[in-house]
């Protein structure tokens, strides 16, 4: 599979286990299954569908800050796979983002004026590391469904404390 097509690919990935998610998860568990591959498209969302907003634009801000800092300190390229096929293959996770700008922008990475060459690479692990955190952070819709705890019940009556 060459490296342009694995973007397609993974793109058509995430459409169809959105679609899928409807029918191959139990009725109880759609909302969830929507929300893992909502999420994984766009950052924080799949918590937004599961009615956390706050935990939602705080982390789709983090890592939309580290995602965008990445690609200034790159000179607002994508990773290649010639650059690093690890960063490459990293950079999918944050969906579509990384789609988007693979899409829009070159597919090489040039130096600007602002940073030195050498920061590049600390650029493109920036963006690497912004994708697989987003798969951290869409693993947390499966626990985020569950209703939390709401404390010791009391004891009955005629039970000792």
């Amino acid at each position: 599979m060459s490296a342009d097509s694995f973007g397609v690919v993974l793109a058509g990935l995430m459409l169809v286990g959105l679609l899928f998610s409807t029918v191959l998860f139990e009725p109880a568990h759609r909302k969830t299954g929507a929300a893992f591959f909502l999420g994984w498209f766009v950052p924080g969302a799949g918590h937004l569908l599961l009615g956390r907003r706050g935990k939602a634009a705080v982390l789709f801000g983090i890592l939309a800050l580290l995602y965008v800092t990445g690609l200034y300190m790159s000179g607002w390229r994508l990773v290649s796979f010639d650059d690093n096929p690890f960063y490459y293959v990293g950079q999918f996770g944050s969906g579509v983002t990384a789609l988007l700008g693979r899409a829009l922008a070159e597919p090489k990475a040039y130096p600007i004026d602002a940073f030195p060459p050498k920061w590049i690479d600390p650029g493109m692990l920036y963006v690497c590391v912004a994708g697989l955190l987003n798969i951290v952070v869409i693993m947390g819709v499966f626990s985020a469904e569950r209703k939390p705890a709401t404390g010791p019940t009391p004891p009955a009556e005629g039970e000792k404390k």
